[in-house]
């Protein structure tokens, strides 16, 4: 008889056991399923805001026809808070050296801001150059930007 309540206690500590390990797995793989769906929301928000926030910026007919073109493009905040720097990634096909004026547009086709540099790409060259508006230019949302 007390073998055989020793082989049932066992029994039953071996299947509780399982019981545990297949708990704690199902809850590992609803961790994991709830973890990847989280970021892909954070991930889904973060790209919805960069649209949202997203300038556009464009080159005029003449610095095209010189062989410049735009890669990434980014706006930076200052020192102050103000969003008024502008990063671009410049690509010339050909030798360029010059000045860029950059002018911002809002919504309305309102000139708001200038801020120029200068460019010195050699051909098939690549570089990011910063244009620095006034402190009083925050670049908005869904302003434009020509480079002229």
């Amino acid at each position: 008889m007390r073998k055989s309540a020793v082989l049932l206690a066992s029994v039953a500590l071996i299947a509780c056991g399982r019981v545990a390990d297949g708990t704690k797995s199902a809850l590992n793989k609803g961790g994991e399923f709830a973890g990847a769906a989280a970021t892909e929301v954070v991930e889904g928000m973060a790209t919805g805001v960069e649209k949202t926030w997203s300038i556009d910026v464009a080159l005029s007919d003449e610095l095209k026809a010189k062989g410049i073109s735009l890669g990434k493009t980014m706006v930076e905040e200052d020192s102050m808070g103000t969003d008024n720097v502008l990063v671009l990634y410049v690509i010339s096909a050909n030798d360029y050296s010059g000045p860029v004026t950059a002018v911002a547009i809002d919504q309305q086709g309102r000139e708001y801001g200038r801020a120029s540099a200068d460019l010195k790409l050699a051909a098939n060259g690549a570089d990011y150059f910063t244009l620095r508006f006034q402190s009083r230019t925050d670049l908005e949302r869904k302003s434009r930007i020509e480079l002229r």
